[in-house]
């Protein structure tokens, strides 16, 4: 007995919806997604041409030079010592403005990690002074 050659088909997926099907998905995941919104540094800005009277003894003057040195008044503070240092003249004066003022050479981390270092003190009133 003589058996016949079996036709073999090779196996096809049918595209005619495919570009329904991609559509589809694409609207699917651009009405589900998420993006979280970074807050990044919450400061308030003032109003153009806006401008605000303050004592200068409730002025601590904060500079950052360009090496990222950082002085408080006329005393220069290490970089970990800054929230203790804001945190006595905060108990002195409650109503303490910190006035900083940042070389322009200076990197932008420094900058970021004195900033950080007086909101852990708790002050609430940091104000950028344009460099002199």
């Amino acid at each position: 007995m003589k058996l016949g050659r079996r036709i073999t088909r090779a196996a096809e997926i049918p595209t005619a919806s495919m570009a329904d099907i991609a559509f589809l998905l694409i609207v699917f995941f651009m009405l589900t997604t998420v993006f979280a919104t970074e807050k990044g540094l919450q400061i308030v800005l003032p109003e153009k041409g806006e401008e605000v009277k303050i004592k200068k003894t409730n002025i601590a003057n904060v500079f950052v030079n360009a090496k990222g040195q950082v002085k408080i008044g006329e005393e220069e503070i290490p970089l970990p010592d800054i929230k203790e240092k804001a945190h006595q003249l905060l108990t002195v004066n409650d109503s303490l403005v910190f006035s900083l003022t940042i070389d322009r050479k200076c990197k932008y981390n420094k900058v970021i990690k004195v900033f950080d270092e007086l909101r852990l003190a708790k002050a609430q009133r940091i104000a950028f002074a344009p460099p002199k």
